[in-house]
């Protein structure tokens, strides 16, 4: 058996390959009767909750997510269903808004040279240097009194101080 034969999400069709294409989202619902699925198995693939998908499919597009949710269900399920996405994202356009960004514009992609990073102020380096040698100092001196460190390691002129 395939891949195919279980219809499974990761095959690829060319959109070219169907003629169908989606007008409005209440088709939706008969393409996916008429393909064999049930609600449950296109959640189920999509990883989007099955309300969410019956909200599409009935056009009750205030009950959907916004933004870049709503373009990725409208995109994963046309292309579940083999049909083109484009009709429908161009009807829900002014529900997914204006989706900028990605990759190119993420900030770990620019060179370092771009940016300018402040270096660390000595007065500041020192706060921090003082910081662990007191937290330092102050967990030894609990730990001695506390008998969790043998006062041996003292040198004798401070093994006084905790006996």
């Amino acid at each position: 058996m395939s891949a195919e034969d279980f219809g499974s999400p990761l095959r690829v069709d060319s959109p070219l390959a169907h003629a169908e294409h989606v007008s409005a989202a209440g088709s939706l619902r008969a393409l996916r009767v008429s393909k064999g699925l049930s609600l449950e198995d296109v959640a189920a693939r999509l990883k989007f909750p099955a309300r969410y998908i019956e909200a599409l499919e009935s056009e009750r597009f205030d009950d959907l997510p916004r933004g870049l949710g709503l373009k990725s269900l409208v995109k994963n399920y046309t292309k579940l269903l083999g049909v083109d996405s484009k009709p429908l994202e161009d009807a829900l356009k002014s529900y997914v808004g204006q989706v900028e960004g990605g990759i190119g514009n993420h900030t770990s992609t620019r060179t370092l040279s771009n940016h300018n990073v402040a270096p660390l102020r000595p007065l500041a380096a020192w706060f921090w240097w003082v910081l662990i040698a007191v937290v330092v100092f102050v967990a030894l001196m609990v730990a001695l009194s506390h008998d969790i460190l043998p006062t041996s390691w003292l040198p004798t002129w401070l093994e006084g101080w905790f006996k």
